[in-house]
């Protein structure tokens, strides 16, 4: 049967519901219900089950746009990304897609989201803020820059963790992907942010001078760089991950506490006053 997760309004003021089904049946028929009341369902997906990729990679948690179906057919038409027309894709082949428990972030059953209008638009200025605010919080956490410390204390056992040297050259070459091509916009995201900074900075009062914007755009130079000496280890075949290759991951760790604990400062500052 479906279930449904609380309402929750995020930072645009759209109520966003989660919902879920176990069975195919009853996922198709969610899904159905939404397209019904004017709702585009965002799904979450296995990639390498969606056909039109053509990946063999397992990556759950890949979320795709469901515009439309043809019951007749049964087919659906997707969203996906930066592909510039909508896919399409069958019912069964878009149900296994969604029913795959894959890593990093698969889930059991077929969750999908619902998004609505905002009742009341709010201020661009305390949109900025408030979306600052959550992503300093959330990237303080332990899923954030405790992660990335992790990976950074990890990266030198990865020799020693590997099977053989074919999927040592495996992970590094998955490691640059990830940060670099798979759908981040380059620089793990960090590229992306920047330009965000950018249109904060420039908008919101209080942000113009802080130079966020040029910090972060250092901090994706920084990935960058790592992701292309990830790349340069695993084309190699070396078997010890050198010093300051390790070193360069723990510095982006380092420099990233500092920049979202100051953001997270700064951001309550400006609330305050």
């Amino acid at each position: 049967m479906c279930g449904a997760g609380a309402d929750r309004v995020q930072g645009v003021g759209a109520p966003v519901r989660e919902r879920t089904a176990q069975g195919a049946d009853e996922a198709l028929e969610g899904v159905r219900e939404a397209l019904g009341r004017g709702h585009f369902p965002i799904l979450s997906t296995d990639l390498s089950r969606l056909p039109y990729w053509g990946s063999r990679t397992p990556f759950g948690g890949h979320r795709v746009v469901l515009v439309g179906q043809d019951e007749g057919r049964r087919i659906a038409w997707v969203a996906d990304t930066d592909r510039p027309d909508l896919e399409e894709i069958g019912f069964e082949q878009l149900d296994a897609a969604r029913s795959s428990v894959a890593p990093p972030v698969g889930s059991t059953g077929r969750p999908w989201l619902e998004v609505d209008a905002p009742s009341v638009h709010r201020p661009l200025p305390d949109m900025a803020r408030d979306a600052l605010r959550r992503q300093a919080l959330d990237r303080l956490g332990a899923g954030g820059l405790a992660a990335l410390g992790r990976f950074a204390e990890d990266l030198a056992e990865w020799p020693l963790r590997a099977r053989d040297e074919r999927d040592l050259a495996r992970c590094f070459r998955f490691a640059y992907q990830v940060i670099e091509v798979r759908g981040t916009g380059g620089a793990l995201f960090r590229s992306l942010y920047a330009r965000i900074l950018r249109e904060v900075e420039a908008g919101v009062d209080g942000f113009g001078g802080l130079g966020l914007a040029a910090r972060m755009e250092a901090l994706a130079e920084g990935w960058t760089h790592l992701a292309g000496a990830l790349r340069a280890l695993g084309e190699g075949g070396l078997r010890v991950i050198p010093p300051n290759v390790v070193g360069q991951a723990a510095a982006l760790a380092e420099g990233e506490r500092r920049f979202f604990e100051e953001v997270a400062a700064r951001v309550s500052e400006a609330q305050r006053s």
